[in-house]
């Protein structure tokens, strides 16, 4: 899984100091000047200057001055609850009936054998989910209102005593009641389709001579080796050895026979939620200096290298170490990195690295904690409270919190690669602190919750663009919305420049000339080249604009923190939740102008 930086902001990190809120005011602001001058263009050429401006500001002032005040929640309750009706005579239930059967037949091909079982389910019923309720929303929200004022069954409404902001609200409402009851059902479903699908049991097939250790039966496409390990009296426990992700805790108790018999538990590790504490990285270089990690040729730079057998490492810094967070005698802390191999070497052994902790003015340090990389999957290590270190190179007894945290409450935490030859590849969320484990029924249910947002944005731009566009065209408007909102970073990489070969019109001289986007564009002609890419610019800046007022569908889904295994972030739900409802009223209020000269025109 690949955790971005942005996602582990804190909320009010997110709103004010990477200017969240800032970028939202300027997207409004811009929105509403734009709107204005369109609305004001559009009225002039119908009625000239002084009676467009007219019609305008009236139908702003109607809003702010009656429309808004006069809104009633009755009103909106009533008009919801008929579009609630009308979309269950639409048969949306259909939808249910889709995902049940998808259900019933996913064990044809979902592979048991597979080494994360529960990561597959979860995966598959998250992802259908979303395709499915984004589909609804989508039909739902963009027939309805075209429909009504096709078939003229609109009239009957706003002959009544009804606003056009409840007509809104009350569509938007409806149609998110419809989805959320279908979503609720269909996320009962799942949690009992994975828990099901995942449960196994074992049973002791081979004993050892001691009977301390043996092996189990092979279930569930796997088996396992344990091995007793404490307890006290008639009652001794252990716990087998990973496999596909998970343990089993296996008990043994002597009889009075002097026989033993073994029970083997549920499994453990496959549903979890487990909560990180994410700190800071920085590098140094070769000579142990502050620098900077290394490419060792992958295109993506997400992870940085450090060179085995130097002096290169990855120092990560943790803020706010207190004792009270870590019960216990151990501090757990989880890796994920990557082996880039200059050569074979050991393939049996791995590549090899060590942990050392160390107080942030390098003085009093930890004995060194020897690890082999485990990749592609999560390494769990356990670091005792106290232990063998040093204070100025003087062998002595440490305590990670007394001797280790300074008096900010910071640590470092130094891995360096240990192996000649080869690198050792990490990012900021590749090394976390474990502290603790939220359930799985919690996260599943935040994973469902930012698959409601995005049915409720959905709906909230379908309903936007069905009060002036006609039903297959608001559809295709929202579903291009869609479509940028979760590739639109591509797109937004080519807008910006950050993507070479130009804009538009230079990428098109290009392909004409058939000169590659590396290369400096040469016309002959200086004045020339720099028209072309004023105009790009140009282009690109509107691009960049469009793409910054759609909803980013893809920053909402957590699928990926529920299937492997982490707690999504209260800050990263409350962040998706402003978001969504600050687009809920810019949509609404697009809507309303429209809705209100739609009406003055008829």
């Amino acid at each position: 899984m690949r955790i971005e930086p942005d996602q582990m902001w804190g909320y009010f990190e997110w709103l004010v100091l990477n200017f969240g809120l800032l970028k939202g005011l300027l997207v409004a602001v811009a929105l509403a000047l734009l709107g204005f001058v369109i609305c004001f263009l559009v009225s002039m050429a119908r009625y000239g200057p002084g009676e467009g401006f007219y019609n305008v500001t009236r139908v702003i002032y109607e809003l702010l001055a009656r429309d808004l005040p006069g809104t009633s929640v009755r009103r909106i309750y009533a008009l919801a609850r008929l579009a609630f009706q009308e979309a269950i005579r639409r048969r949306v239930l259909v939808v249910m009936a889709i995902f049940i059967v998808g259900l019933l037949f996913a064990g044809w091909f979902l592979d048991p054998s597979s080494d994360h079982v529960a990561r597959l389910y979860i995966s598959f019923v998250m992802t259908g989910t979303s395709y499915l309720v984004l589909l609804l929303g989508l039909f739902l929200s963009c027939f309805s209102l075209p429909t009504d004022i096709k078939n003229k069954t609109i009239q009957t409404i706003s002959t009544k005593p009804v606003r056009p902001t409840e007509i809104i609200l009350g569509r938007v409402v409806g149609f998110s009641a419809v989805g959320t009851v279908l979503l609720l059902g269909m996320g009962i479903l799942s949690y009992v389709f994975v828990v099901r699908g995942i449960v196994h049991s074992h049973a002791v097939d081979v004993v050892a001579e001691d009977g301390m250790s043996g092996t189990t039966t092979y279930d569930a496409q796997h088996e396992h080796t344990f091995q007793i390990l404490s307890g006290d009296g008639e009652v001794l426990q252990g716990t087998t050895d990973e496999q596909k992700g998970h343990k089993h805790v296996v008990t043994m108790r002597k009889g009075a026979d002097g026989k033993a018999s073994y029970e083997i538990g549920p499994p453990e590790g496959l549903l979890g939620a487990r909560i990180p504490i994410f700190g800071s990285l920085r590098f140094t270089d070769r000579a142990g200096k502050d620098g900077f990690g290394l490419n060792v040729g992958y295109e993506s730079e997400y992870q940085k290298y450090i060179e085995g057998n130097s002096l290169m490492s990855a120092i990560w810094t943790f803020e706010d170490m207190r004792a009270s967070r870590f019960p216990g005698d151990k501090l757990p802390l989880e890796l994920s990195l990557k082996a880039f191999r200059t050569f074979k070497g050991d393939i049996v052994t791995g590549v090899q690295g060590q942990i050392i902790l160390r107080h942030t003015n390098g003085r009093v340090e930890s004995a060194r904690v020897p690890f082999i990389v485990r990749e592609f999957a999560v390494d769990n290590i356990e670091v005792d409270r106290k232990s063998r270190g040093s204070k100025d190179g003087v062998p002595t007894e440490i305590d990670i919190f007394d001797d280790l945290v300074d008096d900010q409450g910071r640590i470092e935490i130094v891995v360096r690669c240990t192996d000649p030859g080869q690198y050792l590849g990490m990012a900021q969320p590749d090394l976390y602190l474990r502290a603790g484990d939220s359930t799985f029924g919690w996260n599943l249910f935040k994973g469902f919750f930012g698959i409601w947002m995005q049915m409720v944005l959905i709906i909230c731009l379908g309903v936007m663009f069905s009060t002036f566009l006609s039903g297959p065209v608001a559809m295709v408007a929202t579903l291009t919305s869609l479509v940028l909102g979760f590739f639109g970073g591509i797109a937004l990489s080519v807008a910006t420049g950050d993507m070479p070969g130009g804009g538009p019109i230079e990428s098109l001289i290009r392909m004409v000339l058939q000169t590659g986007a590396m290369v400096e564009m040469d016309l002959g002609n200086k004045s020339l080249e720099t028209v072309i890419r004023l105009m790009d610019r140009g282009i690109m800046y509107t691009l960049v604009s469009m793409f910054q007022a759609i909803p980013s569908f893809g920053s909402f889904n957590t699928a990926d923190f529920v299937a492997y295994g982490f707690n999504i972030f209260g800050s990263l739900v409350s962040r998706h939740l402003t978001m969504t409802v600050a687009y809920f009223i810019l949509t609404s209020l697009v809507g309303y102008f429209f809705l209100k000269t739609r009406e003055m025109a008829a």
